[in-house]
């Protein structure tokens, strides 16, 4: 019988066993060749998007602890592990935004901005449930001005094209032109992780979460059982009220 794959999480301090594909074809997947398919017809919302939200991009190191890019590396982040975040993609890519709402599994979605002669270092997401993928909107060059490693393999993006890898592994990304770089990001839970795609998320946002309380000198001095039955109660309030903060949140 053949093994089912199982969840990592980042968090668990295990390392990740790096026994699966880290890269997916997008050909395989029939709502990633629909959006390469009608390009023309979501490029035009995008670019008025970024043009409008220029301002708006939020310094990388600030959405990620130990990469530091000088700035480099911005985003606009619009769905974050289940969370809306921001209203304005959907309200200003409507042809785009009614499609990916129909894609199952979207758990993340953003703007990537890598700025002229920027390097960003090697890193690794929270989890192998989802595949991440690169839709290249403004892409300068190919390798080896710009490009993107995965897992030691080197890969180009493409405008209107999607590049679509397993998060879990160690990646990194250059931009050595004269002009920036610009991919909308989607986090979209493997097919055979979608039944837990709601678990997933709470996970994942809970343990971003602890690691801003464990910063508090209090919960750091806690014993490790209560500190796991905090997470486990915070867990649980995440699960149930995610969906309820997402209505309200429109």
């Amino acid at each position: 019988m053949e093994q089912q794959p199982k969840i990592w999480y980042a968090s668990s301090m295990r390392p990740y066993p790096g026994n699966e594909p880290w890269l997916y074809n997008p050909a395989n997947f029939e709502w990633a060749q629909h959006i390469e398919l009608h390009w023309s017809e979501f490029k035009n919302e995008l670019d008025k998007l970024i043009k409008e939200e220029d301002n708006k991009f939020i310094d990388g190191s600030k959405l990620y602890e130990n990469i530091d890019t000088k700035k480099g590396w911005s985003a606009i982040m619009f769905l974050f592990w289940g969370t809306k975040v921001s209203g304005q993609f959907y309200k200003k890519c409507p042809k785009l935004a009614a499609y990916i709402n129909n894609i199952p599994g979207v758990v993340s979605l953003s703007i990537s901005r890598l700025a002229p002669n920027t390097i960003l270092a090697e890193h690794a997401g929270d989890t192998n449930a989802i595949m991440r993928c690169h839709l290249g909107v403004e892409i300068p060059a190919a390798i080896p001005a710009c490009g993107f490693k995965v897992n030691g393999e080197e890969v180009s993006w493409s405008e209107g094209k999607f590049m679509m890898f397993n998060d879990a592994y160690r990646h990194s990304a250059w931009n050595n032109t004269d002009k920036r770089r610009i991919v909308l990001i989607m986090d979209v839970v493997r097919p055979e992780f979608v039944r837990k795609k709601n678990l997933i998320c709470a996970f994942i946002l809970t343990r971003h979460a602890s690691y801003m309380y464990d910063k508090i000198k209090l919960i750091r001095s806690m014993p490790v059982f209560i500190k796991t039955v905090l997470f486990a109660g915070i867990l649980g309030l995440v699960y149930l009220l995610r969906p309820v903060y997402n209505l309200f949140k429109g």
